[in-house]
């Protein structure tokens, strides 16, 4: 059971039970909730006629309103005519309320977990004596656990001090020089392992013939920005009660994964009576935790078409045939049967028709993890179960209920920005290239992935790092020009009467005078004595 959550909120709100909502909220929008009819509604929910009807009564009550407030919203509906029907098209963009901002919670949230501890609170007085303003609450936590890695639970003042003073000459090290040239240190840090870089790839949790993207391809689409990378990958945890068990995480597997009409049918076009036949196959109708009503009713809703069983309960045969969406039309089929080419297009769009899951995720593998960072009362790792899919849909993974979403992960960065933000990109980024570098067994600073990072993200949106993107829009003509298209750039410059100040490397190069960074950012005069 996939259980929409936005739908399930909706119908609570409304004043329907829970265990209703719950059941209503199965793998159906709000727009397939409202257009259920009452005896589906007592059907789904294993209830009398009399409560099914008051369900649909305050349903079919809210579904009023929402008309009459967006005709209100937005003045006189176009009606727009389409063959012989008369259709009401009417756009409006839904709103949500913010949430209230808590100050105090926000700056409690800030402080750091080890800030009460005896070593942190030593390490901060020992600061602030020195007069330092360069520590951050990051550096305190790593020098508090590196002190009790060590077995040390306590500071002396003196001792204190020495940890600092140990600190601020580590920091001296680690920083870099006003004027150093950062971005083309980081360039070289990059390329040079970059080019040491074998195409290598790997099997993917456990499945033959599928491997992810790693080494300089996967380097490559993360700087360019690709919004579709080669292979899109998702890791979904589940809440922590559901985690434990394997059946739980084999139902999600199942309800996300895309089952299309070729993977619990097989099909056979019957050109003499123009009618296609689809053989269900019980096997997989069983592991895609479907039942045959339910393809049916699927069928019908998508094709807008009669489909018969060969069955009333529970057929094994369902017939489709082009043309035919009621019972009545099958008395006219002798006189005007369809055509070879409208059976042919039927088939065409029932062969790859998505029956369930979410679009994009090809498949959904179960995995088990013995060490998930959670411990029992006895103080033991407890595993857990979590999926890793192939193929990604952040947005529309994230609405189901019974999924963990701040543990919830994919390798699609643009996927990311789209439903998180630039700042959740960022980190990504950071994360895909630390990953992909520590896959090919390389060592680069932190620092400079953080840079690439920043550049990439620094504009509010996911930019290249190319022509299209951070190159493409540099400050600097000669800059643009000597990246690509020269011409373009100096003819476009020429037209608008643009001017190059000459401040960054590539543009003094070209001219031939020396790069303001490093020696070039001072200006040294000998003075003899007399």
């Amino acid at each position: 059971m996939v259980v929409k959550s936005a739908t399930k909120k909706k119908l609570m709100d409304l004043g329907i039970a829970e265990n209703f909502a719950h059941i209503l909220a199965d793998d159906r929008k709000w727009d397939d909730v409202k257009i259920l009819p009452v005896g589906e509604i007592g059907q789904i929910c294993e209830t009398d006629s009399e409560t099914a009807a008051s369900i649909k009564t305050i349903i079919d009550g809210a579904n009023q309103k929402n008309k009459l407030e967006n005709s209100e919203a937005i003045g006189p509906v176009t009606a727009v005519t389409l063959g012989r029907k008369v259709r009401s098209r009417a756009r409006v963009k839904s709103t949500a309320d913010m949430d209230s901002y808590n100050k105090d919670a926000k700056l409690l949230s800030l402080d750091d977990e080890l800030s009460g501890d005896a070593v942190f609170k030593s390490l901060v007085a020992a600061v602030e004596e020195s007069g330092s303003p360069r520590f951050t609450d990051r550096i305190y936590h790593d020098l508090t656990e590196a002190i009790h890695a060590r077995g040390i639970k306590k500071l002396t003042k003196p001792q204190a001090k020495k940890v600092v003073a140990g600190a601020i000459v580590a920091l001296d090290r680690a920083s870099i020089d006003p004027y150093e040239a950062a971005g083309i240190i980081t360039a070289q840090s990059i390329g040079e392992p970059g080019t040491q870089m074998t195409m290598r790839t790997f099997h993917y949790a456990g499945v033959a013939t599928v491997n992810v993207t790693q080494g300089l391809p996967r380097i490559i689409e993360i700087v360019d920005a690709r919004k579709i990378p080669n292979t899109p990958t998702m890791t979904i945890s589940l809440h922590s009660d559901k985690s434990a068990s394997a059946e739980e995480a084999k139902k999600l597997a199942a309800a996300i994964e895309v089952t299309t009409t070729v993977n619990i049918a097989t099909l056979e076009t019957d050109v003499a009576q123009r009618r296609l036949v689809l053989k269900l196959n019980k096997s997989n109708l069983k592991q895609k935790n479907m039942s045959a009503a339910e393809v049916k009713d699927k069928l019908e809703r998508a094709t807008r078409l009669l489909v018969q069983g060969d069955k009333p309960k529970n057929p094994s045969k369902l017939t489709l045939i082009p043309g035919v969406h009621s019972e009545e039309d099958l008395a006219e089929l002798a006189e005007n049967p369809p055509s070879y080419t409208m059976l042919l297009q039927l088939e065409e769009k029932i062969r790859d028709m998505r029956l369930k899951g979410i679009p994009n995720i090809e498949r959904a593998n179960v995995q088990y993890k013995e060490k998930s960072g959670r411990k029992d009362e006895q103080g033991n790792d407890i595993g857990e179960y979590y999926l890793s899919t192939i193929g990604s849909n952040l947005s529309r993974v994230s609405e189901i209920e019974t999924i963990d979403r701040s543990r919830t992960y994919t390798n699609n960065i643009i996927e990311i920005y789209d439903h998180l933000g630039i700042e959740a990109a960022r980190q990504a980024i950071v994360n895909e290239l630390q990953a992909t570098l520590d896959g090919a067994r390389l060592e680069v600073d932190t620092r400079h992935l953080l840079l690439v990072a920043d550049v990439m993200t620094s504009e509010g949106e996911v930019r290249a790092i190319g022509r299209h993107g951070v190159s493409g829009t540099k400050h600097s003509i000669l800059a643009r020009a000597a990246f690509e298209v020269t011409v373009n750039h100096l003819l476009k410059a020429g037209i608008i009467g643009e001017r190059d100040h000459l401040t960054g490397v590539a543009e003094n190069i070209i001219v031939g005078q020396p790069i303001s960074l490093g020696t070039g950012s001072v200006e040294l005069f000998y003075i003899p004595e007399e």
